[in-house]
């Protein structure tokens, strides 16, 4: 049970990544009134798909080392 609730968790990380990576290649920022505010909106959705990446970095290892240690116990 608990591997299908980190998989789900993975997946809404991953739309979001996904998400705020599509917005940002399609010029999302851009939308700002200043280069200022551009610059800040991009190092900000910058560093949220960062930590998002960093989440689903932990989510994935959880993962692999349950199933490493499922098949150290059979």
């Amino acid at each position: 049970m608990a591997d299908n609730i980190l998989e789900s968790v993975k997946e809404r990380i991953r739309r979001e990544m996904n998400t705020i990576a599509d917005d940002l290649a399609l010029g999302g920022c851009m939308s700002a009134e200043s280069a200022d505010m551009i610059g800040i909106k991009y190092a900000r959705n910058a560093g949220v798909i960062e930590g998002l990446a960093r989440a689903e970095r932990a989510i994935l290892d959880v993962l692999e080392e349950t199933t490493e240690q499922e098949k150290l116990d059979t």
